[in-house]
């Protein structure tokens, strides 16, 4: 195939962190499950293989467009709250025919970067790390979410709803509402968690990986 016809795909691993330590394993895999399949259902957006499970406590997608990928990671940690998972993302070429109904059974450098990044954010506390061609300057955008990384884990569930709903456009004073907060405490664990600067970083990193996979 010549260069000029490759197309990028997002091959996304994930991870539940020390899943053997966690309890009632077996009741958090089913959350996983549901949560999955409540992402499968939604407008695609990119996504052209579904969330898929590997193996017990993998999972993987692919997408055309890396639009949803943060909302997706915070609907899956909300999920599975306390339980972290960790998210590889990898940009490049998949050499197979597009498994359009499940994520396996495919392969090709997309895959094996992610598998690869998967295994050494294992070794790390960060819970996102993205691969993506040679110079695509992905250094700081690393930097950037192992910082964030570092926040999130420490956080009530209640302020990783914030961020999500944020991170979708919800306004402060429905968020408050749904969350059954007042207004102050809402911007409160705003402040706190610096989230008025974390949402436009997915923001600027999504349109970023967006101008990597677009590159032929």
């Amino acid at each position: 195939m010549g260069k000029e016809n490759q197309v990028n795909h997002l091959v996304l691993v994930g991870d539940l962190v020390a899943s053997r330590r966690i309890a009632r394993r077996s009741a958090v895999q089913e959350k996983l499950r549901v949560c999955l399949n409540q992402l499968n259902a939604k407008k695609k957006e990119g996504l052209v293989s579904p969330y898929t499970i590997t193996l017990g406590d993998e999972f993987q997608a692919v997408f055309s467009a890396p639009d949803r990928i943060f909302q997706d990671a915070l609907t899956i940690l909300l999920a599975l709250y306390p339980v972290a998972v960790r998210f590889s993302c990898a940009i490049g070429e998949i050499s197979t025919v597009i498994n359009t109904k499940q994520a396996i059974g495919m392969d090709g450098p997309a895959f094996h970067d992610a598998r690869a990044t998967i295994d050494r954010l294992k070794k790390t506390d960060s819970l996102f790390a993205i691969a993506g061609p040679g110079g695509a300057g992905l250094t700081l955008i690393n930097h950037s979410l192992a910082l964030v990384s570092h926040s999130i884990r420490k956080w009530p569930r209640s302020r990783l709803e914030i961020l999500h709903r944020l991170s979708e456009n919800h306004s402060v004073e429905q968020i408050a509402r749904d969350l059954r907060v007042t207004e102050q405490a809402a911007y409160k664990s705003i402040e706190a968690g610096a989230i008025r600067t974390i949402v436009p970083v997915f923001g600027e990193i999504t349109a970023r990986l967006r101008q990597i996979m677009e590159q032929k």
